[in-house]
Order: C-alpha cells, then structure tokens, then sequence
C-alpha cells in the first residue's frame, strides 16, 4: 500500500461532498487514505478504527462517491483516478482488481 494519497480540490470542494455530514466527509478521508492503488478498500475495518457511524458510508454511496463492490464489505472510490496518480513503476495491482471492469 502507498505512503501517500492525493485528493483533488475539485472533489473535496465540490457542492456534492460539502453536502455531506462531517462523519461521511471525514470516512471519505479515511477510506482513500487506506485504499490500495486501484481504489478500492474494505470498509469495515476503517469504521472499526475510526468510530464512523454506518450512516456516513450510506451517505457516500447514496451520492456516488463510493461504489459498493460487496456491500457492506468492498468499495470503490468512483473519483480515485482524479484524486491520485500511480507512476506505473510504482503501482501494484489490488486484490479486487478483476472486478473494476464490472462498473
């Protein structure tokens, strides 16, 4: 997994993400920051860690900046391309690689 993660001001500073509570924003902060570098990440360790209530998650899927890959278990950041770059020397593929081209 990476040292370092990126979000881009267009989405953090979007009316879309402003709109969210301050549990989901800070979940969406704490999902990239543990996503491997295809995206996607389990949640429910993150939430474990981070005390996030589950309605925090349901808000970020309910406005589409997370997609479900196993419900309850597996997400996907939608915007993850436009938050962070991977130099193709240092990417390594996720465990849940096969299922992006199902999206």
């Amino acid at each position: 997994m990476a040292k370092r993660r990126m979000f881009a001001r267009s989405i953090v500073g979007s009316s879309r993400f402003l709109s969210l509570s301050r549990a989901a924003r800070l979940l969406y902060y704490d999902l990239g920051m543990a996503a491997d570098d295809d995206g996607c990440v389990e949640a429910l360790g993150v939430m474990r860690m981070t005390e996030a209530p589950p309605s925090a998650l349901d808000e970020l899927t309910s406005t589409e900046l997370i997609v479900p890959l196993f419900p309850g278990k597996v997400y996907y950041i939608r915007d993850w391309a436009r938050n962070n770059y991977i130099r193709p020397d240092r990417y390594h593929a996720g465990l849940y690689k096969t299922m992006l081209p199902n999206l």
